[in-house]
């Protein structure tokens, strides 16, 4: 009986070894496929029709390697059936509408960080060896501001994003020597300059909002106030679609004002076109519209609001899975936010990219999903010391 108990201990043994190997396999694609977009324009203007696949690649090899899908589906995990359901509902509604299927991925990539992230859970070296790369990848912008070689905006948002991911591990160095906190500093300052040279909105908020909560987690504990913590979880999601109808409701009153430092109004066009999707959603709401269409208020088919993206482009139902579970996700984390600083961080900066994301889509667009993907998984990994 003892020897039978070795030997399944052994085979257990033999295929978690075997899964942290292959493991590499998906994640040094993310690796390559973020540095390769990131380090050289030319990569990026040849990869940017494929990077939603690229990345559902990926995350797919990783949850088909790390999750154990047979098991948890023997064991009706919920959210890794629901995570399916949305994916194959939001198919069945494009076949309906006759839309182009491509915005399919953006949303089975979202999803796949959403669940991967707050479920799967990585080696110590593996995350380790994420760290490390994002940290030289914010390192590379640091000292040499590509922005201009691809979008102001994108290149100043990619440097708050990767500043995120890059504050994990040198948080880490403060606690070996103090003096590293200058390096900390100087990063806020680059950074910041970055963003106002650029004039970059979104990159701004998206920092402010990292920095109101970071501090707001270290004083207000969400293990302790779980119905404020569980509103602020439910606002990330549903605040998105408040926050359009706002926006809207408070244009139509005439008043506009320029945004200072950015020489720019705070009606400059999303309004027009959250406006115009309404116009095009309200008699397909279950279905949603797809996607692939010509607005007439904007160059391309973007909506600028990830939850206002879901909804429109995928129909009430795909949206309401998937509310339910990110909302479901961000409540796990509660509890863990204040177990050290990468949490705390890592969580901090989860709430930034979903608020600003109230005015962007940058939470789901692909070439940032690995940065989102290791703030996920830096919340949940069991590495407490």
């Amino acid at each position: 009986m003892a020897k039978q108990g070795k030997t399944a201990f052994d085979n257990n043994e033999k295929s978690e070894s075997l899964k942290g190997i292959l493991s590499w396999i998906p994640l040094c694609l993310m690796m390559i496929f973020f540095a390769g977009t990131w380090s050289f324009p030319y990569f990026y203007h040849i990869t940017e029709k494929y990077n939603s696949l690229i990345i559902f690649i990926s995350l797919f090899l990783l949850l088909l390697i790390r999750g154990d899908i047979l098991k948890r589906l023997k064991e009706k995990d919920l959210d890794l059936i629901l995570t399916g359901a949305a994916v194959i509902i939001a198919f069945i509604n494009l076949i309906i509408i006759g839309s182009n299927f491509g915005c399919i991925l953006i949303l089975a990539d979202f999803l796949l960080v959403i669940y991967i992230g707050g479920r799967i859970r990585l080696d110590d070296i593996q995350l380790k060896t994420l760290e490390v790369f994002f940290l030289l990848m914010y390192a590379s912008w640091f000292f040499y501001d590509r922005a201009f070689s691809y979008n102001s905006n994108t290149g100043a948002t990619y440097t708050v994003f990767t500043l995120f991911a890059a504050l994990i591990l040198l948080s880490k160095f403060v606690k070996k020597n103090v003096l590293f906190g200058y390096l900390i500093v100087a990063a806020f300052l680059r950074t910041f300059t970055l963003i106002l040279w650029h004039l970059a909105r979104g990159a701004f908020m998206a920092l402010v909002f990292f920095v109101f909560f970071y501090f707001l987690f270290l004083f207000f504990d969400p293990a302790r106030h779980k119905k404020k913590y569980l509103f602020l979880s439910i606002f990330a999601v549903f605040g998105s679609l408040l926050f359009v109808y706002l926006y809207v409701m408070l244009s139509r009153t005439g008043f506009n004002a320029q945004i200072p430092f950015f020489y720019k109004n705070i009606f400059s066009g999303r309004e027009d076109i959250w406006m115009e999707i309404w116009d095009m959603l309200k008699g397909s709401i279950l279905t949603g519209i797809g996607s692939g269409y010509t607005l007439k208020s904007f160059f391309e088919y973007n909506i600028h609001n990830a939850m206002y993206d879901i909804l429109a482009v995928h129909g009430i139902i795909v949206f309401a899975v998937s509310a339910f579970l990110i909302i479901k996700t961000l409540k796990k984390a509660g509890p863990r936010i204040r177990e050290d600083q990468s949490t705390l961080i890592a969580s901090a900066a989860v709430f930034a990219v979903f608020f600003e994301s109230f005015i962007d889509m940058d939470l789901m667009w692909a070439d940032y999903s690995p940065v989102i993907l290791l703030l996920f998984l830096e919340v949940f990994h069991e590495k407490r010391q």
